[in-house]
């Protein structure tokens, strides 16, 4: 799944629940594929991949990074090709 789409998941998780997901990868990925108050995927299971501690991954098989500025604002950070968080080929939707 890549970032655009993954914000798009963000925004209806947000209309129906006033707020963002909260915590780790692992844990905003499991409130998006059902595990939430009125078990509503937002995230289909089959879209989106996952490694071993269930984190979602980016097109590079590293997992997303999650950033809650506010409760109603998330930025999704991809490391991009490079790898590295925070550097110019970083993959970012806010």
């Amino acid at each position: 799944m890549e970032v655009g789409e993954l914000m798009l998941n963000l925004r209806d998780y947000r209309a129906a629940f006033g707020s963002n997901p909260v915590g780790n990868n692992a844990e905003v990925t499991r409130a998006l594929l059902g595990e939430n108050p009125r078990k509503a995927a937002f995230v289909e299971r089959k879209d989106v991949k996952l490694n071993e501690q269930g984190e979602m991954l980016d097109a590079w098989s590293r997992p997303y990074f999650f950033h809650a500025i506010t409760g109603k604002f998330m930025e999704v950070r991809s490391a991009g090709p490079d790898g590295v968080m925070f550097t110019a080929d970083d993959i970012v939707g806010q």
